[in-house]
């Protein structure tokens, strides 16, 4: 799940992608049915001086990033956003509308081909990253996908931000139930930058679950 907010609008919603319990009691809520949010915690994605952005979404990954975009009106940017298949591309004609009226690159990939590119996200980077120079790319969605996109921006000495996700819950930094390397993601994320992110060994690989040991990433999802 993940909030949506977009800048000067006084509404903000939560994008869920029905799972587990917590997901399913959320999707069964009605209208009137009070929900209890805390937040915001950590540091968002930040901009500072850079120009020519790409931004890459995976899944449900793509929320933060539409809520981000407003933030980067006026630049050159250029979006990738994938899916498994055309029925989970999330707020396509919505895209498509800001595309053309804002004026950025709109890429849509999927892995089986129903729309847009028939490629995994970051084969479609990779690409982009051969045709053009970016002064930052900015990314959130599955960890290893993120990592993809990670190693590439290295490879190509760019300024690159990820959105980590991990099990949060003080959210304050005193449990350390988040904790990656010597950050802790409600704390010190959810955005790291390459700085942070060259000293977490976990990266891509590992996570904590419920009772805080490392487990591979992927299990007990």
């Amino acid at each position: 799940m993940s909030v949506l907010a977009i800048h000067g609008r006084s509404e903000a919603g939560v994008v869920i992608k029905k799972g587990g319990p917590v997901s399913t009691a959320l999707w069964e809520k009605k209208v009137g049915d009070k929900l209890w949010v805390r937040g915001p915690y950590g540091h968002p994605f930040s901009v500072g001086h850079h120009h020519k952005l790409l931004v890459v979404g995976g899944g449900t990954g793509l929320v933060p990033l539409i809520s981000f975009l407003v933030h980067l009106r006026g630049r050159d940017v250029t979006l990738i956003t994938g899916a498994r298949t055309s029925s989970e591309l999330l707020f396509k004609e919505w895209l498509i509308k800001e595309s053309n009226d804002h004026r950025f690159k709109l890429i849509f990939a999927t892995d089986d081909g129903t729309y847009g590119e028939k490629n995994q996200v970051p084969r479609v980077v990779e690409h982009v990253l051969k045709e053009s120079n970016f002064d930052a790319i900015y990314t959130c969605g599955p960890e290893p996908m993120m990592k993809l996109v990670y190693d590439l921006a290295m490879q190509k000495k760019c300024h690159v931000q990820v959105s980590l996700e991990r099990v949060f819950k003080c959210g304050i930094g005193i449990c350390a139930a988040c904790v990656i390397g010597p950050y802790l993601v409600c704390h010190d994320g959810p955005v790291f930058s390459e700085r942070e992110l060259s000293g977490m060994p976990e990266f891509g690989k590992t996570r904590r679950d419920l009772s805080g040991k490392k487990v591979p990433l992927g299990m007990g999802h």
